[in-house]
């Protein structure tokens, strides 16, 4: 071999040793700046099998050569999401500065902080995570809302018109300057923007506000309009997050995972995330009601009856799965499955102050009325500060012929419960049905301040009034 050729070879052999063991040594380093960074485990007697091993593994991948810091970032991640809020925040402080130019780590560290009422470095972390991902508008979102809930209103206010001169249809944005004008009663400023708000949101947001800002401004008549029609659930909702957000993918909390799916509105993640929640606890009814709401919402019956009959398998003892499942059968005109099963449900749940109300209102449509007010009575006694009991026991006096005695059934449900409308429209109903003019006005009165009655029985009671006393009636 040629002698020059041979060292050049020799030379080149060299550097490559060279770089491999920089690159080891680099390695190396890097794991063991992890390994010093990293909190000590957390007891893990108490939580799921599927937690306790996914943190186990990717401790044992951190100890392992060239997967450290991936390991790390995961770890961060999986703590935050079940739960270890102390260890997690450990982890992102040691991101800060072992992956510097990953925005995340400081977004989630910031959430934490908040949360923890640590206003000041939550809010120094979210300026820097907004310097670096200007783009990223929960960031900013945060910032803006965790300056407002501070008392800091300019710098919320600032933080809120920055984000909708660049993203116009932001509605969590508009919802924090509305909150802003609502706190500093500026009503008509805050009507300008809770109506562009409900509108923009088909009242998903604002709702509540926008009720209150009409009852301050005296327009009565709108507030009472949107409570009427219960457009909106009155729940609030954070904006989307993703970053924070994906967490719940790496969860094994069942509780937690269920909670999640009861706050977004994406209903097939939230199918989704409840399967998850019941794989890990199958047992746990909780999971399996919340199912079945979402079921009822997508009017998917028959996914929700066999859900319930699940329930009644795997927990007789709960009421709630005879009562529901009842319900479903009577809906779908099978009445003589769901006396079946309000029956069978009886024998598990003697105690069920719904069950026994529910057979005593089945006793009722079938005539068996001194039956139907023992069981109604029974229902009372089990459950005294509820008004529907006594509304059913006044229904199947009144079928008995017995008036007086259901009125005052209707009397003691406005004890327990007043302005209930099931109650003072009744009552409104028979005052003016017996001509009892100064009787009637008081419960119209009651009748028109309470949103929860709806708009066809309190047509049904003005048509009634006005063929009785031969005048409309006006509120006062």
């Amino acid at each position: 071999m040629n002698k020059k050729v041979g060292i050049g070879l020799l030379v080149v052999i060299l550097l490559g040793i060279l770089g491999a063991s920089g690159w080891w040594w680099h390695s190396v380093q890097i794991r063991q700046r992890v390994l010093n960074a990293v909190p000590p485990v957390p007891a893990l007697d108490h939580v799921q099998d599927q937690t306790r091993e996914a943190i186990q593994e990717t401790m044992a991948r951190m100890a392992s050569s060239g997967d450290a810091l991936p390991a790390l970032r995961h770890l961060a991640q999986l703590y935050h999401a079940n739960g270890f809020i102390h260890e997690a925040l450990h982890c992102y402080e040691a991101l800060e500065w072992l992956d510097p130019n990953e925005p995340k780590w400081l977004h989630l560290k910031a959430r934490i902080l908040a949360g923890f009422g640590e206003v000041e470095p939550a809010l120094a972390s979210w300026e820097r995570v907004i310097e670096w991902a200007p783009d990223y508008v929960p960031a900013r979102l945060q910032f803006a809302d965790t300056a407002l809930k501070a008392n800091r209103i300019q710098e919320a206010r600032t933080a809120y018109e920055a984000i909708l001169q660049r993203w116009p249809d932001e509605s969590y944005a508009l919802l924090g300057l509305a909150r802003i004008d609502f706190e500093s009663e500026n009503w008509e400023a805050a009507r300008t923007k809770l109506e562009k708000l409900v509108e923009q949101t088909n009242y998903r947001l604002g709702y509540d506000l926008i009720v209150s800002v009409y009852e301050r401004l005296g327009i009565q008549s709108k507030a009472r309009e949107i409570r009427g029609s219960r457009i909106g659930s009155g729940g609030y909702r954070d904006a989307p997050d993703p970053w924070f957000d994906e967490l719940i993918h790496i969860c094994y909390d069942p509780y937690r995972i269920a909670i999640v799916a009861g706050t977004i509105d994406d209903q097939t993640l939230a199918h989704d995330l409840l399967l998850r929640a019941i794989k890990i606890e199958p047992n746990e009814v909780a999971y399996r009601l919340q199912l079945v709401s979402l079921y009822t919402d997508r009017g998917d019956t028959a996914a929700a009856m066999k859900e319930l009959r699940i329930m009644t398998e795997i927990a007789p003892e709960f009421a709630d799965g005879w009562v529901r499942l009842s319900a479903f059968q009577k809906q779908q005109g099978d009445k003589e499955a769901a006396v079946r099963t309000l029956l069978t449900g009886l024998k598990h749940c003697p105690d069920s102050p719904t069950l026994r109300m529910m057979w005593g209102g089945a006793l009722r449509e079938a005539g068996r009325l001194e039956a139907s007010i023992e069981q109604l009575q029974m229902a009372v006694q089990l459950r005294p500060n509820e008004a529907e009991a006594y509304i059913e026991l006044c229904q199947t006096y009144v079928a008995k012929g017995e008036v007086q005695t259901g009125l005052a059934q209707l009397r003691r449900a406005l004890q327990v419960e007043p302005d209930n409308p099931a109650a003072i429209t009744f009552l409104a109903f028979h005052a003016i049905s017996t001509k009892n003019k100064s009787e009637a006005d008081r419960w119209m009165e009651l009748v028109h301040r309470q949103p929860r009655v709806g708009a066809e029985p309190s047509e049904y009671l003005a048509h009634a009034y006005r063929q009785a006393f031969g005048r409309m009636w006006q509120a006062r």
